[in-house]
């Protein structure tokens, strides 16, 4: 089985050239939810699944943005697999959105398996973004007017002057800083599940080297467990711009179905709602 596996009666598509973005399953799963914005925003259009053997399996109805009777849309009919994979009508932005974490056993498969598909995939840049342990901020940082970071490893910062995506990045946030062992490794990112050990694998020499290799970097968001939304708001905007999505008017977002309906949402708030699904 492919790491990639396109829609079915669909050819891969191609990738060369586009803007990889891969939101990581971490804390108040903040990434994952700015990008589900994008998806239902942004008009991104699902082409494929990915790693399917890697992740907690999961399962769940096609999610959609609420319709004007309230209701879902009609193309929220099928089911919908734990990675999938959505690309934007020019083929210029490509994500990966995991709604399960990977497996515990299978990380180094999944790590190796990645970097093969990023090298292979000849994209441009890849974004990886997550959320890290607010607690850990230093006094700087606990001063500064924004929550984002940005992250470069050491093997692209040479060729970060190239790259248009990496520009916006470092003028929408002020770096991340971390103690680190050495210039040359990654600082610690607490709570942001395999973030750093994607980076480090993704920055690491391809063989056969791919001509040229794509640039790697990270957006973190400081976040910590409770309510999310608002940040996944502010992280979908930033990322936007980044990438340059169209916003909406009024920069505003609709958020899906599934944010009502699913495991924190409001319809849960009802009294004793909470009881029912946790006691």
């Amino acid at each position: 089985m492919d790491y990639f596996i396109p829609l079915p009666g669909t050819t891969a598509p191609s990738f060369a050239s586009s803007t990889l973005v891969l939101p990581q399953p971490s804390l108040s799963s903040v990434a994952q939810l700015a990008c589900d914005l994008l998806v239902h925003n942004c008009a991104l259009e699902l082409v494929g699944y990915l790693g399917v053997r890697d992740y907690v399996p999961a399962v769940g109805g096609r999610d959609a943005l609420p319709g004007s009777d309230g209701g879902g849309e009609t193309d929220s009919e099928g089911l919908s697999l734990g990675t999938e994979v959505y690309t934007n009508s020019s083929r210029s932005l490509t994500l990966v959105l995991p709604r399960a974490p990977v497996i515990r056993a299978r990380k180094a498969h999944h790590l190796d398996a990645m970097h093969r598909f990023v090298a292979a995939g000849g994209f441009r840049d890849v974004l990886v973004v997550a959320g890290v342990d607010a607690a850990m901020r230093g006094d700087e940082a606990l001063n500064a007017p924004t929550p984002l970071r940005h992250l470069i490893p050491s093997s692209s910062s040479s060729s970060t002057a190239s790259s248009p995506l990496f520009t916006a990045l470092q003028s929408l946030a002020p770096p991340y800083s971390s103690p680190s062992p050495s210039p040359t490794s990654l600082p610690s990112l607490p709570h942001a599940g395999l973030t750093r050990s994607l980076l480090s694998s993704l920055s690491a020499p391809s063989s056969p080297a791919p001509a040229p290799a794509p640039r790697i970097a990270a957006l973190l968001a400081y976040t910590a467990e409770g309510p999310s939304a608002p940040l996944a708001h502010e992280l979908a905007t930033s990322l936007a711009r980044v990438l340059e999505l169209p916003l909406l008017p009024g920069g505003g977002w609709t958020e899906p179905l599934s944010w009502e309906r699913g495991l924190m949402g409001v319809e849960l708030e009802r009294d004793g709602a909470g009881r029912e699904m946790f006691s």
